[in-house]
């Protein structure tokens, strides 16, 4: 229920506050804002209008935080968890073993377990929970080993889901909407090509029985590649520039957006170097530029996108070329090694591993996998 009375009261207060004797025993009282005025001819009391001002000042001094913990392996908590004033509901005695339940099942990959960690209302099952693991061993290949990074222990101050920056790798946690405390719980999952990190999101549960907690569940699960042929964000970072400083601008473009790929934000965290990392390629030149330079090498068709490519062996280029008609097999072949000569003759695949040629008909759309397929040619 909103504190502000109807807008025809408010009107009518307003009426009222023009008056001279209102606003005298006003300013008397030190009221000075419209809606604080608003509040006190809504019937509060100078008592209570004082209070929900300095209540209102304190929360806007009160800052919101991020504090960064250790996770042992096995799960618990390494550094001492900062505890926080329970009137409000915000209970903290089962969240330690929360947190080493959730590390315990996700690393024997206990879907069944996990399932039931989760939020009632996300209403997930094991069967979800055990596709998104094998997705993630299949990608990142077995054996994959995965372990608790950091915890990042979340204070909204209110509850409300403005983003909080925390002082891990610069990143930007936005907390779930209505939790006053919440933790991001950051996981490595090291598989034999690359590393993947799982964000899982644990908020607490009302006590509805006045039992002195209900408990913490997951709110969110979330994983993204963080390294791509061995190298995180910031040593494609570092490669990039040096490709810049040996001459290889385009090179070095392909390798600040693969980085910005790593780095990219998702619904509940942001990296402050994404910005930094997407400005500092387009320093080299613009998106639209990079396109125009490169439909210089599209060999006769219309090049209609090309970004940056993961590749097993480092960084490549994928060309997106509309046909005019069809071609054959052999014909894309051809058509393909004759870019990848191209590039290499204009000394443009210098630090890049190669290039993938999709073909896509007139009228399909770029946002699939093409129809008539594609080829991937090193350099």
């Amino acid at each position: 229920m909103s504190i502000f009375p109807p807008n025809k009261v408010v009107a009518a207060v307003w009426q009222r506050a023009t008056e001279r004797r209102l606003l005298r025993r006003l300013a008397r009282r030190g009221i000075q804002s419209f809606y604080l005025a608003v509040m006190l001819c809504s019937g509060l009391t100078p008592e209570a209008v004082f209070a929900a001002k300095s209540s209102k000042n304190d929360k806007a001094s009160q800052q919101k935080s991020c504090q960064v913990l250790t996770v042992s392996p096995a799960g618990k908590l390494i550094d001492r968890l900062p505890l926080q004033d329970h009137s409000k509901g915000d209970d903290l005695k089962d969240f330690e073993k929360a947190v080493e339940s959730l590390v315990t099942a996700l690393r024997k990959g206990d879907s069944q377990a996990l399932a039931a960690m989760f939020h009632p209302r996300l209403k997930m099952t094991a069967a979800v929970v055990a596709n998104q693991l094998a997705e993630l061993r299949a990608r990142y290949v077995e054996p994959m080993d995965i372990s608790p990074l950091k915890l990042l222990w979340l204070d909204t101050v209110d509850g409300d889901p403005a983003a909080i920056p925390c002082d891990f790798d610069a990143a930007v946690v936005n907390p779930l909407y209505g939790y006053k405390n919440q933790a991001s719980i950051l996981f490595q999952a090291s598989g034999q090509l690359d590393i993947a990190r799982i964000m899982i999101g644990l908020v607490p549960m009302p006590d509805r029985d006045n039992k002195g907690g209900g408990g913490w569940k997951i709110g969110y699960f979330y994983s993204q590649q963080w390294t791509h042929a061995g190298k995180d964000p910031l040593a494609w970072i570092q490669s990039a520039r040096a490709a810049l400083n040996q001459k290889h601008p385009y090179a070095s473009w392909v390798q600040f957006d693969v980085a910005e790929k790593l780095l990219r934000s998702n619904s509940f965290a942001s990296y402050a170097a994404h910005e930094a990392v997407i400005a500092e390629r387009d320093s080299i030149m613009s998106a639209k530029d990079w396109l125009a330079e490169t439909g210089k090498y599209s060999e006769g068709l219309r090049l209609e996108d090309a970004v940056s490519l993961l590749v097993p062996r480092g960084a490549g280029v994928l060309f997106k070329l509309r046909l005019v008609k069809e071609l054959s097999t052999v014909e894309i072949q051809g058509h393909c090694k004759g870019i990848a000569k191209v590039l290499t003759q204009a000394k443009l695949s210098e630090g890049l591993s190669g290039i993938r040629c999709a073909y896509y008909r007139p009228g399909e759309s770029l946002l699939k996998d093409s129809v008539t397929g594609g080829l991937f040619v090193p350099f």
